[in-house]
């Protein structure tokens, strides 16, 4: 299954339809999407993004990362700020920046990050799922890159709906397809602050732009440490009980 979309240089936007959940249902492909910044520069993006009808985009940049990148939709599209600072493309420029940094160091400094979001950025997720179970449509969640913060909100949103651990885990290390092209992937990220041609390591890179599976379990280490089960992370930290979690899968499956 093809899951990408192209938007310009937009790069892992993607639909989360097609996996099965406990209760016998599907997630819908037309109504869940993330991605990373999303870059609708003509006409023709402009005019594919909005038959998506997207109602609803969570967007978990950083107010430095908004600032450096506007995000424009049309006026039917209500975009929720949600700024993390942990994985903020300022807090992985300032990692990179640190002397002696191995690829070894880069992985340990990504899974910190991972803790850090599942321990620090609670709040934030649990904006996102308060407000959709105050609204309706089509939702997108987003961030720079769409792969840790947003990641982390969509394997949440999966694993609400009752999605396996396996089906959660392959759509989360999908994202590594989107930035299997590392020379174009870095200059992505030397772009966001202006910094083209600083020479890196590309074995330091290559950390922060792969998904990988051991960042994801690192989260889930956390939520199984902080309330015994996911399943208990879920309803303990993010208020979704039974009742909600019915909610969710009436909206996002069929």
């Amino acid at each position: 299954m093809n899951r990408f979309f192209t938007f310009g240089n937009t790069m892992n936007f993607r639909h989360m339809g097609g996996y099965r959940t406990t209760g016998g249902r599907t997630t819908v492909a037309d109504s869940l999407y993330r991605s990373g910044f999303l870059h609708l520069d003509s006409p023709r993006d402009r005019t594919v993004f909005e038959h998506l009808e997207i109602k609803t985009i969570y967007d978990f940049r950083s107010p430095i990362e908004r600032a450096k990148n506007m995000l424009v939709v049309n006026s039917g599209t209500k975009v929720v700020e949600l700024g993390m600072l942990v994985a903020s493309v300022e807090n992985l420029w300032s990692m990179l920046l640190q002397e002696g940094l191995t690829a070894q160091g880069a992985e340990q400094i990504m899974m910190e990050r991972y803790r850090e979001l599942t321990q620090e950025e609670i709040p934030g997720y649990r904006a996102m799922f308060d407000h959709m179970l105050e609204t309706q449509g089509n939702v997108l969640v987003m961030c720079s890159f769409g792969k840790d913060r947003a990641g982390i909100a969509s394997a949440l949103l999966l694993m609400a709906l009752g999605v396996s651990e396996a089906d959660v885990r392959e759509d989360y290390l999908i994202s590594s397809r989107a930035y299997a092209n590392l020379d174009a992937s870095i200059k992505k990220f030397e772009h966001m602050f202006d910094s083209q041609g600083i020479p890196f390591d590309k074995e330091i890179i290559i950390p922060i732009l792969d998904a990988r599976r051991i960042y994801l379990e690192t989260a889930w280490q956390v939520m199984e440490n902080v309330a015994g089960t996911t399943d208990n992370f879920m309803s303990q930290q993010l208020n979704l009980n039974a009742n909600a979690r019915q909610h969710l899968a009436r909206r996002f499956t069929c």
